[in-house]
C-alpha cells in the first residue's frame, strides 16, 4: 500500500517543481510577490516530499500538503494577485490538485488500516 501512496508524492513533487518554474513560463516572474510565494512554496512541497520518498519521515505529509495547498488557495487573496490573472488561475488550481491528492493519500492510509 505504500506503494501507491508513493506515486501521490512524487506527483506532489512534480507540482512543487510545476510551481518552481510557473513564474517564468507563465509570465509573472516580474510580479515580485506573485513570483516569491509560488517559488517558495514550491520548494516547500518538493523538500518535504522528497523526505517522505526517501523515507526519512513517513508520516503527516498529507496533511501537511493540504494545509499547503489550502495556502496556495487564500494567498492569491492575502497577496491582492487578481490582477495577475494567469498567477492566480495557476495557483488556484495547483492549491486544488494538492488538497485532492493529499485527501485521497489520507482516504487510501484510512482505508488500508482498516
Amino acid at each position: 500500500m505504500k506503494k501507491k501512496i508513493r506515486r501521490f508524492d512524487w506527483v506532489d513533487i512534480l507540482l512543487g517543481i510545476w510551481l518552481i518554474l510557473s513564474p517564468w513560463k507563465l509570465n509573472y516572474a516580474f510580479n515580485d510577490s506573485a513570483a516569491e510565494c509560488a517559488i517558495g512554496l514550491g520548494v516547500v512541497l518538493v523538500f518535504f516530499n522528497l523526505i517522505s520518498v526517501c523515507r526519512f519521515v513517513d508520516q503527516g505529509q498529507e496533511v501537511f500538503n493540504i494545509m499547503l495547498g489550502v495556502m496556495l488557495i487564500i494567498y492569491p487573496l492575502i497577496l491582492n494577485l487578481p490582477i495577475e490573472q494567469l498567477a492566480t488561475i495557476n495557483v488556484l488550481f495547483v492549491g486544488t490538485i494538492i488538497i485532492i491528492v493529499g485527501a485521497l493519500q489520507l482516504f487510501i492510509l484510512k482505508k488500508s488500516r482498516y
